[in-house]
């Protein structure tokens, strides 16, 4: 059959998770669910109030500074019809706010392995 069929060993049980894992973790999903939440209200009040106003602001802010820089870019390609940017305008905020969750998030760094 296989001539290079070897079984596996068992696997090792994970690690304990330190505090500062927890901490991390408790800090990704609060920020993400604050990006969501935001997203939410800023969209509802976009899409359903007469006059929104500056509402827009609030969702830039809870995603800066990554918003500020992705807004910045896709003002370059210049005028645009309203849609497109109103679509821009939550891809790249809500985009931004992703990113950053993930780069709070513990799982997205990359651990030195020590030997024994």
């Amino acid at each position: 059959m296989f001539s290079s069929f070897s079984a596996r060993a068992p696997r090792s049980p994970r690690p304990a998770r330190g505090t500062a894992y927890r901490v991390r973790l408790a800090i990704a999903v609060g920020y993400a669910a604050a990006v969501t939440v935001a997203t939410g209200v800023v969209l509802a009040a976009d899409l359903f109030a007469d006059d929104p106003g500056f509402i827009g602001v609030w969702l830039i802010l809870v995603t800066a500074p990554l918003s500020l820089v992705a807004l910045a870019l896709f003002e370059l390609p210049g005028e645009m019809p309203q849609a497109v940017t109103n679509v821009l305008f939550y891809v790249a905020t809500t985009g931004a706010g992703v990113i950053q969750a993930w780069l709070i998030w513990p799982g997205s760094l990359r651990r030195r392995k020590t030997s024994p």
